[in-house]
């Protein structure tokens, strides 16, 4: 066993940390997906303010929105849970035949497997496009994709937001100001109780990729005051409806 002593705790830690990711949705550029719990899909959109974020399909309402006539409460508070109701995002397929089918994403697999103690990234779809061959060597497309931050991973402390500014950057051209740049419309499609986990959730990862100090940190800091703003404008809309005389007499 030549693994250094640590090796294998960073390489959990580093896919722990995936598995966070792959639990946020609301990313303007990306989405990442959970396929096991060695395996993460970062798929990267080619076009996304004309690509279909997901399809949405009807979800069952809570006992809010079933009782919106009898809440005492603002309008505008009224409005905001009124207006998020009754729409979800349904799971993206992410078997291999799927992600080649893909014609508006370019996927990525990023694996942290046990037995090659690192992680690595493969890229599963628009090989031609995105690999260059010399003249007299053969396209594998089962190669791992060179990357700065997995060839530095075990010298360095590198997260998966650094392999996801450097795929996105890689994979788009030219490449996006902010790759965590968010979709806002995304949150306005979530019920209030889902929309304060989501914004909290995220400020939480755009925290983490802000003191990273990337190329577009600046633009970050402004998304996460926006995203702060709604945040708490929601969190006080549902803490109204829980102190609303509804919310007291069940």
């Amino acid at each position: 066993d030549n693994a250094a002593p640590g090796e294998m705790t960073r390489l959990n830690q580093f896919m722990a940390d995936c598995m966070s990711v792959g639990a946020l949705r609301g990313f303007k550029h990306f989405s990442v997906y959970i396929r096991s719990r060695e395996e993460i899909v970062l798929r990267v959109l080619k076009d996304p303010d004309n690509t279909p974020r997901s399809d949405l399909v009807p979800v069952c309402s809570s006992a809010i929105y079933d009782r919106m006539d009898r809440v005492h409460a603002s309008d505008e508070t009224k409005h905001v849970i009124s207006n998020a109701r009754n729409r979800m995002e349904r799971p993206f397929d992410v078997s291999d035949a799927s992600l080649e089918a893909d014609t508006e994403g370019i996927n990525f697999l990023i694996a942290g497997y046990q037995r090659y103690r690192c992680p690595y990234v493969w890229l599963r779809t628009d090989h031609t496009s995105l690999v260059q061959l010399r003249p007299d060597e053969a396209l594998d497309c089962d190669a791992p994709v060179e990357l700065n931050t997995v060839n530095c991973w075990r010298n360095y402390d590198i997260r998966p937001w650094d392999v996801i500014v450097e795929i996105v950057c890689y994979a788009l051209d030219p490449w996006p100001e902010n790759p965590f740049a968010l979709d806002y419309a995304y949150f306005e499609k979530l019920t209030v109780e889902e929309r304060v986990v989501a914004t909290g959730a995220m400020l939480e990862f755009l925290r983490r990729a802000y003191l990273r100090r990337y190329f577009c940190s600046e633009i970050l800091l402004e998304d996460i005051k926006r995203l702060q703003h709604q945040h708490f404008h929601c969190l006080n809309a549902l803490r109204e409806y829980q102190q609303s005389t509804v919310f007291r007499e069940t």
